[in-house]
């Protein structure tokens, strides 16, 4: 069986970010991430990339009033110990000014006409299944509103990204009665494995230019009913201190593409479209660099590019 190129993006806007900086302080992310968009969609038609965007379900409303239409009821929202990880308070005092920092049902729309492009759900409100607080039946009132939404709109989501990669084996039980299919886990490496927060960020942002936890490509397994297609690597932003080194994080990617398209395993590459939306040039620059070598891939290996549903309908059929 040849080797699959996986790519998904966390299609989040602000909604990642709540809890991490003022919107102020992040705008210019944002905004230059949904610019970024159509160049993207644009060089995965040129290379053959086929993608899944994992949306939050509140982008698919042109404003609250309408995504609180398919919300779940107040009772059954998210009930984090932590409020400023609670988004419906965010999302009930959005100015007109800042709309496009959080809703972009133009965006999903023109993602979903993009061929070889998937819909895919990054939860409904951006829940996290590791937060203290809440619990599995909110999770899955969650997602019965993501599927909610996207239906009015004319779609239907099959592969869902967890927000932080957060998942739980109850909550990956309820997936297939909720539509899906396929599922995004963190990577399964040593690194995170270690409890020390500090020391994990140190190690992971190391292994970004050095192989510090092997080459990331994989055989594919089904977990309750639905298809973990773990991630393999998160392209990283250039960060201005680190620039030298750059040439080591693209040598790094293309290793690892490269021992899975000998030994015909997946590789899945993700990233933010707002990791982006700074630097943009150079980061497009960087991504055409890898999606020029997963052409070369194609031709020596015959390497293959799937979205997440399609890569678990093979599976099945496999």
């Amino acid at each position: 069986m040849p080797g699959t190129l996986i790519v998904s993006l966390d299609f989040e806007l602000f909604w990642g970010m709540l809890d991490v900086c003022p919107l102020d302080d992040y705008r210019e992310h944002v905004l230059g991430g949904r610019r970024a968009i159509p160049e993207l969609l644009s060089l995965f038609e040129t290379y053959g990339i086929h993608a899944t965007w994992a949306a939050v379900g509140f982008q698919f409303g042109k404003n609250a009033q309408e995504v609180l239409a398919f919300a779940p009821a107040k009772e059954d929202r998210p009930t984090y110990d932590n409020p400023a990880l609670d988004p419906y308070g965010t999302l009930e005092h959005i100015r007109a000014e800042n709309a496009d920092c959080f809703f972009a049902p133009e965006l999903v729309e023109l993602v979903a006409k993009a061929p070889g492009q998937e819909l895919g759900s990054h939860t409904f409100c951006h829940y996290y299944c590791r937060e203290k607080g809440q619990t599995p039946d909110q999770f899955a009132a969650d997602l019965r509103a993501a599927q909610a939404i996207a239906r009015a709109k004319g779609f239907s989501l099959t592969s869902l990204v967890l927000p932080r990669n957060e998942s739980e084996p109850k909550y990956i039980a309820l997936l297939p009665e909720l539509g899906f299919t396929a599922y995004r886990s963190e990577e399964r490496d040593w690194i995170h494995r270690i409890p020390v927060r500090p020391l994990l960020r140190a190690l992971r942002l190391l292994d970004v230019y050095l192989p510090l936890t092997g080459q990331g490509g994989y055989i594919p397994q089904k977990e309750h009913g639905v298809w973990n297609l773990t991630g393999s690597r998160a392209f990283k932003t250039i960060r201005p201190a680190l620039r030298p080194f750059e040439g080591l994080k693209m040598a790094r990617i293309k290793g690892q593409m490269r021992h899975a398209a000998k030994r015909g395993l997946t590789f899945h590459l993700w990233w933010h479209p707002h990791n982006l939306g700074v630097n943009t040039r150079e980061h497009l620059q960087e991504l055409e660099e890898l999606l020029q070598y997963y052409v070369q891939l194609k031709e020596q290996y015959g390497m293959q590019s799937l979205n997440m549903s399609e890569a678990a309908r093979r599976l099945e059929e496999s």
